[in-house]
């Protein structure tokens, strides 16, 4: 792939030399750096934020309250690690973070539950039952406030960019429940 890539990308310069359109190049390369930084640096802020906010929310508790509701739930879609309350808090952080749309600020929490269900994994070289349901939950979860889609629309100049938040949340949960029957099935068929 990198050679078909470099070959594009030779093929144009060539081309532009030739036909002597090097300026339209070089206005193409600032343009996009410029629609680049103008498209990252509003959600890496965001992500920045969001980031804070939960780790606020992990030092003062929070994520152990929720945790704490969310347990009865998680209990029992991840069986086999029940009694890992740390591993827990992590998989609950990394959920109510989905809920908000903040998939790379649950990024961190995602990979601590994974690390800690990996701990917990009688087979290391296989993914645990409750590896892959969170998994599940983690692809397919309900979100209620898609944050980063709302500031991607926002920033794109979008008339409503909260108009489409109703159909994310119907959306999202037919997916979640989707995903969690279809593991059910396929974990009590084993």
């Amino acid at each position: 792939m990198n050679k078909i890539w470099s070959s594009i990308i030779v093929v144009s310069l060539l081309y532009a030399l030739c036909n002597q359109k090097m300026e339209a190049i070089n206005a193409s390369v600032l343009s996009v750096a410029e629609d680049t930084f103008m498209f990252v640096v509003p959600l890496l802020l965001l992500t920045a934020f969001w980031n804070g906010i939960l780790y606020i929310a992990n030092d003062t508790g929070l994520m152990k309250k929720m945790e704490h509701l969310l347990h009865p739930l998680l209990k029992k879609l991840l069986p086999d690690i029940k009694h890992d309350h740390q591993t827990l808090a992590y998989v609950a952080g990394n959920v109510v973070a989905n809920m908000f749309g903040l998939g790379s600020a649950a990024t961190p929490m995602g990979l601590k539950a994974m690390e800690g269900m990996q701990a917990n994994n009688k087979n290391k070289n296989k993914a645990s039952r409750s590896m892959v349901t969170f998994l599940v939950l983690n692809t397919a979860g309900v979100t209620i406030i898609p944050t980063t889609i709302i500031a991607l629309r926002h920033n794109a100049m979008s008339v409503d960019p909260m108009g489409f938040v109703g159909c994310a949340i119907i959306a999202t949960t037919c997916a979640s429940v989707a995903g969690l029957l279809l593991d059910r099935i396929v974990n009590y068929r084993e």
